[in-house]
Parts: C-alpha cells; sequence; structure tokens
C-alpha cells in the first residue's frame, strides 16, 4: 500500500506501529510505506522494525493542501508525497506546512506541486483546476474514491495508483480508534483498515474500472515504492573551535578553582579521564558542552550539574559541573566507561527565568538551521489509558479509579512491562469486575504504549553539523524536531538538556534582595552549623527536595551533622529504601542504636561512609569492582540493570564469577552469597551517587540562605511558587517558623514578593497580583503611576483601600469549620480537635479526632493481587472493601483507613459524595504506625459541610494584617 497511517498521525488515526507492520507483511506488501498526518515521529522505529523484518521502509507524510491558508476555513484536501532520494524533500515540506498552520498544518496547491524530489498523490477532494499534472503526480484510487473525481482525474491525464484509507489496522479495530481518536474519529461507510490487494480489487469494482485500470494502479504503487530510495541519514558530531587543547583547558580550570593537579590522585584521574574521552572520540562534545556552560556561568546561575556527569573530574575542571568528584567518591565510570560508545548524557540544570539566553546563545553560535528543540511523544500510559477509555465509553469514573489504584506495576525490563493494564483487569478483582460489566474496556489495555501526542521536550536541545532537515523533520510552530530522545540518539544527533530548575531563579532572586553576587556560591562552606539547624529544627519550607513528605519523615528521625547527611538522606527517602529496611537500619545505625558492621573487612573502603549500608549504585559498582574482580562491561551492565531495576534474576548472571573473586579475597563462601543476595537486593533501589550530591548541594544552599538571610530567601521563595495552595502552605510554614507577613502593602508592594524592614526587623510583603481585581495590565499601571510620582487609576485606589487578597487567611480549613460550625456541642461534638502536625505516635492506645478535608479518596479491596501476593495468595473471604484517605488540615496531612467492617457505614457516603479537599470532615480514630509512618484507624466520621469558595470581609477572616 501506498499510503499507511499510524498511532503517529496523533488522533486522526491509530495503530501502533508493530501491528501496523505486521498488517503489511500478512497480506503482502512489496514494501512498507509509512505516511502519517502532519508527523514523521514514527520514521525511526519504522526503520528499525522493518529492517528486522526484511522489508524495504518507504518514508512520506500526508499533508493537507487548500487553495488560500489565509481563508477562516479552507477547503483542504490531503496528499501524500513520497520522497524519490532524499528525506530531505519531505523534511523541508513538513517545516513548511506547519508554518502555515491554520487548524492544520498545511500547504498551497501551488508549493505542493512546486516540491522537489518528491512523488506526489493527490487526495479525493483535491480540487483538479487548480491541480497541473506533471510525471511525479498520481491520484489515490482507494476506498474513498468516488466516480466522479476518478472520471475528471483520469480525463486530466492523471494515473492512478492503488491506496488504502486506513484509520486503523483490521476491521475489528474500529472501536479501538474511535477511543483513541475521540471526537476526532471520522468513522465512514467505506473500508478504514488496511486493505490487501485482493480486498482492494473487490471494493474497486464498484467502479466498474476495468482490470487493467486496475493493474495499472497496482503497478504504479510498486513503482513508487521501488523508485524511492531515500534512506534515513545518520549525523556526525559538529566540529567546534579548539583555540587550547583539552588539557590546557582542564589545568587552567584547575587553576582557577584551586585544584592541585600534582597530586598522585588527580593526575592520575585527569590522565584515565582524558585517555578515555580521545579514545571514544568524545572530545568535541566536551568542547561544545563546556563553551555552553561558560556563557550560561557568566550570566546567569547554574546548577551544580545533575547525575552521573559529576562523576568526572573533566567536567569539573572545565566548570561544566561544580562539584569535585575526589573528595566524595564519585567514580568516573558512572559516566563514561570503556563499553559505551554512545555520547554520554550531561544534564545541566539553568535559572528557569533565563534559560532562554542560553537557547538563543546555542542558535547563534552553531547557527538557526542546524539547532532545534527535541521533540518528545507521551505514550497512553496505563492510568490515562483506563480513564481516558473509561471516559469514552461512558463508564462511572469511580469503578475505573477502582482498578487504577489496583494497577501491577512491573520495572521497564519485565517482559509484560507494556502489559500491565491487560493483566490488572484481568487478574485483580476490581479489574475482573469492570470486565464482567463492561468487557469493552479491554480496548484500554490496548492504548496502553500508543501514541498519544507530541510536544516539545522541557529541556533538549539537537545540535547537527549540517541543517537539520537533512535528518529529521522541525515542527516550525515549535522549533521541535519530529523525533524524541531515543530517536536522536539513533541518528547520531548531538543532544544536549538544558534544564530549567526553579530553585535556580529563587536563589537569583535572593542574591538581588540581599545585595550579594553569584560568587557567593564559590564562598559557602559545606559545614555550616546553622545551615544543618535549619533541618534539625524541621524548617523545611522553601528548602529544595524537603518538601516531600518522605524527606521530611527521614530527616525528624535523627540529627544532622554533616553534610553528607544530606547526601544519605536523599538517596534514603525513597520508596525501596523505605519499603525494603534499609533506611531503617541506616537510621538505627546513626543514631546509635545498631553497630556499623561489615559482612567483612574487606568492604569496609566502600561502605564506611554509609555505616555498612549499600545505599549507592556507585557502591555496588566498585564491590563488583574491586571486590568481585569483574570486568567493566560486566559493572557496565550491573550498572544498567540497577538504572532500570529489573532485579535479582538478572543479577544473577553475574553471582558466580563475583562470589569467585570475594572469595579469592578472603570472603567466606557463605558470606559472599548472603552479600550477593543483598547487593541484588540493594541494585534494585540503590541511588545514583552523583545525583545524590549534587542536588543534595542545593537543598544545602536553600538551609543555608533561609539560615543567613531568611527574608530575602522566603521572597524569592514565594515570588516562584505559582500554585496558589502550595504558597499557601508555605507562607503557613514560614509564619509558623516566626516570620511575619503583609498581604499587600499599597504604598510598597511590587510585582514581587519583597522584604520591608521596620524597627529593625523584615516582614514579608506579598505582591500587588495578589489583591483581587488587580490583574497584569492594572498592576503595570500601578506601578508606573508609582514611578512618575502620578495618582494611580480610580478603579486601582479602591482596590487597595481595603484590598482583599486570596492569603487574608492562612487557614482557610479552620476558618471554614469555624463559620459552618460556629460551637461543635451543637452537633454533639464535645472532643478538643487535635492538629494534624501535632499528632505523635506512642506504645499506648491513642484515640484522637481531627476536623480535615478528605484530599484523596481511594476504594481499594483486600483481594486485590499485589495485597493477596503480600498475605502468601491467601484470598479473603466475605466483606473486602475497605477504603485509604489522604486527611488534611491546616497544618499537615495524614493517611487514614476505613477497614472492610466499618466500609458500608462510613466508607459509601464518602465516596458517594466524592469532592476531594472541599467536604469538610470530622473524623474520630487511633492513632497507629511508627516514627517514619504514622496513620489513623478511622473510627466514626461526620460530614460537616463544604468550603465556601468565596471571601468574607477580613474581621470574620480570622487574620491580622500582621499574621
Amino acid at each position: 500500500m501506498i499510503r499507511v497511517r499510524t498511532g503517529y498521525s496523533f488522533r486522526t488515526a491509530a495503530g501502533k506501529i508493530e501491528d501496523v507492520m505486521d498488517r503489511l507483511l500478512e497480506i503482502g506488501a512489496p514494501a512498507a510505506a509509512i505516511t502519517d498526518r502532519a508527523s514523521t515521529f514514527g520514521w525511526v522505529r519504522w526503520d528499525k522494525l522493518a529492517q528486522k523484518k526484511g522489508i524495504k521502509p518507504v518514508f512520506g507524510v500526508e499533508l493537507g493542501v487548500t487553495n488560500s491558508i489565509h481563508e477562516k476555513k479552507p477547503a483542504v484536501a490531503h496528499w501524500t508525497f513520497i520522497p524519490k532520494n532524499s528525506i530531505s524533500s519531505i523534511n523541508k515540506l513538513v517545516e513548511l506546512a506547519t508554518e502555515q498552520f491554520r487548524y492544520q498544518p498545511l500547504l498551497t496547491y501551488q508549493q505542493a506541486q512546486e516540491a522537489e524530489d518528491v512523488f506526489r498523490i493527490i487526495g479525493h477532494r483535491s480540487l483538479l483546476d487548480c491541480v497541473k499534472p506533471d510525471p511525479d503526480m498520481f491520484f489515490a484510487l482507494g476506498p474513498s474514491s468516488v466516480k466522479g473525481f476518478v472520471r475528471r482525474a483520469i480525463e486530466k491525464g492523471i494515473p492512478p495508483v492503488m491506496a488504502s484509507d486506513n484509520k486503523f489496522v483490521r476491521p475489528e479495530d474500529k472501536g479501538f480508534y474511535e477511543v483513541v481518536c475521540g471526537r476526532n474519529a471520522e468513522i465512514q461507510s467505506y473500508a478504514q483498515h488496511l486493505l490487501s490487494t485482493d480486498e482492494w480489487a473487490e471494493d474497486m469494482e464498484r467502479l466498474s474500472l476495468g482490470d487493467n485500470f486496475l493493474a495499472s494502479a497496482i503497478d504504479n504503487g510498486r513503482a513508487i515504492l521501488e523508485a524511492s530510495t531515500a534512506q534515513l541519514q545518520k549525523g556526525k558530531l559538529l566540529t567546534p573551535e579548539k583555540p587550547e587543547t583539552l588539557r590546557f583547558m582542564c589545568e587552567k580550570g584547575a587553576q582557577k578553582l584551586g585544584c592541585d593537579l600534582t597530586r598522585p590522585v588527580y593526575a592520575a584521574r585527569l590522565e584515565r579521564e582524558l585517555t578515555l574521552i580521545a579514545e571514544k572520540d568524545f572530545e568535541d562534545y566536551f568542547y561544545i558542552v563546556a563553551d555552553i556552560c561558560e556563557f550560561a556561568r557568566k550570566n546567569m546561575i547554574v546548577g551544580p550539574a545533575r547525575g552521573s556527569s559529576c562523576g568526572s573530574l573533566v567536567c569539573y575542571l572545565l566548570g561544566i559541573t561544580t562539584i569535585d568528584p575526589i573528595p566524595f567518591g564519585l567514580i568516573f565510570e558512572r559516566f563514561i566507561d570503556i563499553n559505551r560508545n554512545d555520547l554520554p548524557d550531561i544534564d545541566i540544570d539553568f535559572a528557569a527565568n533565563s534559560r532562554q539566553l542560553v537557547f538563543d546563545y546555542i542558535n547563534e553560535k552553531y547557527g538557526s538551521n542546524r539547532v532545534a528543540r527535541l521533540g518528545t511523544v507521551a505514550m497512553f500510559m496505563p492510568k490515562s489509558a483506563i480513564r481516558e477509555s473509561g471516559a469514552a465509553l461512558k463508564i462511572p469514573k469511580w469503578r475505573c479509579e477502582a482498578v487504577v489504584e489496583s494497577l501491577i506495576e512491573r520495572s521497564s525490563g519485565d517482559a509484560r512491562a507494556l502489559a500491565s493494564l491487560e493483566d490488572t483487569l484481568k487478574l485483580t478483582p476490581a479489574g475482573k469486575d469492570l470486565m464482567a460489566e463492561f468487557p469493552e474496556m479491554i480496548i484500554a489495555a490496548k492504548m496502553e504504549g500508543h501514541p498519544r501526542h507530541y510536544s516539545q521536550h522541557a529541556a533538549g536541545i539537537v545540535i547537527a553539523e549540517k541543517p537539520i532537515s537533512e535528518f529529521v523533520a522541525v515542527d516550525h510552530r515549535t522549533g521541535a524536531t519530529m523525533c524524541d530522545k531515543k530517536d536522536a540518539e539513533e541518528l547520531n544527533l548531538l543532544k544536549i538538556d538544558a534544564l530549567g530548575l526553579k530553585q535556580l531563579s529563587i536563589f537569583e532572586y535572593t542574591l538581588e534582595l540581599a545585595n550579594l553576587s553569584r560568587d557567593i556560591f564559590e564562598t559557602i562552606p559545606l559545614e555550616d552549623q546553622a545551615a544543618f539547624d535549619v533541618i534539625n529544627e524541621g524548617k523545611f519550607s522553601g528548602v529544595f527536595q524537603f518538601d516531600g513528605l518522605a524527606l521530611q519523615s527521614v530527616s525528624k528521625q535523627f540529627t544532622i551533622t554533616e553534610f553528607n547527611d544530606f547526601t544519605c538522606v536523599t538517596a534514603l527517602a525513597r520508596p525501596g529504601p523505605l519499603a525494603s529496611g534499609g533506611t531503617n537500619e541506616w537510621l538505627r545505625r546513626k543514631n546509635g542504636e545498631h553497630a556499623v558492621t561489615y559482612p567483612h573487612k574487606v568492604f569496609e573502603p566502600f561502605l564506611n561512609e554509609t555505616l555498612g549500608i549499600v545505599i549507592y549504585q556507585e557502591q555496588v559498582m566498585e564491590i563488583g569492582r574491586q571486590v568481585g574482580d569483574l570486568d567493566w562491561g560486566q559493572v557496565t551492565a550491573l550498572r544498567k540493570a540497577m538504572s532500570r531495576s529489573l532485579g535479582k534474576e538478572y543479577f544473577d548472571q553475574f553471582g558466580d564469577p563475583w562470589k569467585k573473586g570475594a572469595i579469592a579475597k578472603g570472603v567466606t563462601p557463605e558470606d559472599a552469597r548472603k552479600v550477593w543476595d543483598d547487593l541484588c537486593a540493594y541494585g534494585s533501589w540503590s541511588f545514583n551517587k552523583s545525583h545524590s550530591v549534587a542536588y543534595s548541594l542545593i537543598s544545602y544552599y536553600c538551609a543555608w540562605f533561609k539560615a543567613h538571610y531568611p527574608f530575602e530567601f522566603a521572597a524569592a521563595t514565594l515570588t516562584y511558587e505559582d500554585d496558589p495552595e502550595k504558597q499557601l502552605k508555605l507562607l503557613r510554614e514560614i509564619v509558623m517558623e516566626g516570620y511575619e507577613y503583609i498581604p499587600v502593602d499599597p504604598e510598597t508592594s511590587t510585582d514581587k514578593w519583597t522584604v520591608k524592614r521596620e524597627d529593625g526587623k523584615g516582614i514579608l510583603v506579598g505582591p500587588l497580583s495578589k489583591v483581587k481585581g488587580v490583574g497584569p495590565k492594572l498592576m503595570q499601571q500601578i506601578l508606573g503611576a508609582r514611578a512618575r510620582g502620578e495618582r494611580m487609576p480610580e478603579r486601582a485606589r479602591k482596590l487597595l483601600k481595603n484590598p482583599v487578597t486570596d492569603i487574608d487567611s492562612l487557614f482557610p480549613i479552620r476558618d471554614a469549620f469555624k463559620r459552618i460550625m460556629p460551637d461543635p456541642s451543637e452537633r454533639n461534638i464535645y472532643t478538643l480537635p487535635k492538629n494534624i502536625k501535632d499528632i505523635v505516635v506512642s506504645s499506648q492506645p491513642q484515640e484522637v479526632l481531627i476536623f480535615c478535608t478528605f484530599s484523596k479518596i481511594n476504594p481499594r479491596d483486600e483481594n486485590e493481587a499485589v495485597l493477596v501476593a503480600k498475605r502468601g495468595y491467601e484470598i479473603t473471604d466475605g466483606k473486602t472493601a475497605y477504603l485509604n484517605l489522604f486527611m488534611t488540615d491546616d497544618t499537615d496531612t495524614i493517611f487514614g483507613k476505613i477497614d472492610r467492617w466499618k466500609f458500608e457505614k462510613l466508607a459509601q457516603a464518602i465516596i458517594d459524595r466524592g469532592r476531594p479537599s472541599k467536604a469538610l470532615y470530622a473524623v474520630k480514630g487511633n492513632v497507629r504506625g511508627d516514627a517514619s509512618f504514622r496513620m489513623i484507624s478511622i473510627k466514626n466520621v461526620r460530614y460537616i459541610g463544604d468550603i465556601e469558595e468565596k471571601h468574607e470581609d477580613k474581621k470574620s477572616s480570622g487574620s491580622s494584617s500582621h499574621a
């Protein structure tokens, strides 16, 4: 077939590439053509799959063609373009069409006919009066063809070509297509699946064209497929300017940083890294990235970097990272090893509000035609598939959510990683119940892994040594490639991630308010007790990473005494180590409750900084290399397995050689076996230490600024928090830590949070944008009038005379209860409610009452597959439904559970009412858990009312101008 669409037509066709390819092979297609609607995103995957299947790939595209792109709703016909010799001819057409986007990418008839090096297959809605025949033009003869158009095209002298009109793969996929494409689905009476030649010929009998005419259409299609020799092109790394050698640049960097390269450990490390970089032919890559970072550091705050690049001394000396890997024990081989031939990933964080300067610099440096933003494709994941298909099939949302909460999760390396939803529907009680009542929901399982939509990657930049169009199409609207990260790697295109990190913008504004220079980061000591005490005293608001409950919970259980504690907590406060017990054991050893032990003295050098607990991937790699004598190839395989959480089954293939090496160093066979089993277990959740150090450094800087410049840091943090609820929570925490604020000051407020000094103390002042009724335009008028010394607009004066803001009260839940229920005793509530943050787990039974909202309502079943597995596959009889809740007041959130015995009495009404975070409840129950996890086993619940979304007079809001 000459016209073949896949799911990469995005909401205009459905079909996974593998299914489409299988159908083409099934019908005996002479070549595999992919011609998606206004998209070339599927090309790289199509090419790999075709080569694997032993069929010739042909690359094309379908684009809208119109007589005038300036009309409000132009009449559009769709033409298919197949390249003759070079894919760049198609890529250029796509960029031109996306530049002329009007409801969809469009070409004019003139542009379509003037396109060079392409075959043109015109669609059945084409205006033949606007078409001038040429040797490379054909008309699509397919199920959508009508006699009148066919007759006029023949009279015009345009030959036919056999074409499908597929919107889905097989006839039974019609419902799947309707769900995937939603309102964009166009169901027609003619065949919309991929037809075999016989099916196509049978369909064409209705047009009475004769066998010879049909044969010519078939021959023309085959001739086009045979004549198209265009192949995907692979790029080469561009050659940048090299005024100095990398070694000399490293030596200059060392002098600037005060790094003594004559010390043996540094000299040997530098030599090893430079040698491997040269052997891998990666030098040009380092020149390019170092140049970008040098520009950026002169113009904005740049992060310490993230990920494994922090393990490179060369990156540190070139100014790509700010972390010396030697003192932290970071290893270069986590970044580049002898077995790696693809370019390493260097991910760099830039201040979010200044990052565009980096993009502009790269464009100017290397040429806009050789630089593009990276594209990305979002696939249907299990949750989005079940929710979207449920909505399309009009299935009650709560039924779908029950399945969402029961989802079977698998690692990416699992053979059934993309069948999680199918297995959930077939194996779990919630899935079985749903399928029994709505069997059509099996469509959701087919959606998993299907393209959903595409967009511009948040950070990726692609740089080529030739114009980008020689390799891949670019969407002119976004400047993004029609290929994703993996495709770019397949095409050998240089990809750089320039990530925008809001925290760096916060640092920039903090420095501005405190009148400090960016050089301050070079002088901040890493052993500042005041910074440690910020975390030890639980002052978490605004501290990077520590806004999460996991890091807060772990850090509350010990006293931070050194920077290394930040690094450990970053790695330990994650689901893997928390669930496996690794975090708890580290805490016991840190607090002196358990002795620090090692399985054998040979392991001590690798585990001493983490108290004998394996926390980092680098530790597993070092133990594998230094203790077990694994070669770098095996260690690299281990590292990749850890990154993908492949688990013990994969790890065990390295077990025998590792044990042999360990035993040779004096480890007993029993200890070797035990340690290997532990390594396999730890490997599934061990963390990249280089990344942990880098992000811990940012967290530490937050704590340092908070300790020494608290008002400036608070104002900057509030300025860059866009979410109203998060900002309210943040401001509440800041006030609870002892700071004062004014929601708005009519005389001094600007467009950002600022700091006001009164009587020697600081006060946070909110921006004008917080005032209800003051939008961006009026705010600029106010600021302009103030700057010119003029009278502000009358409307502004009225709004600022008695300003109302959404932060007049920091306790909206408490205030809502007071408004709805001024006297709880009138509802027979006599117990004093407790703030959630004050609930502490103790050894004695404890009953509490809380006033809260339910921020998450999660019905569950005791016989869900994952729970049955935890119980040793014991099935629970009788009542099995229970309800998990996340209960929130103005101080904190706590987990709650209504068990299966109270489900009918208490839970069903909560589920039916819904309204998470809106409905107010009084909840009574028993506190359970331990120091790392609190929960309430719920005994009784009473609905009180709903939070009213309106702003009362400030006198009744429960706040003052200084909170």
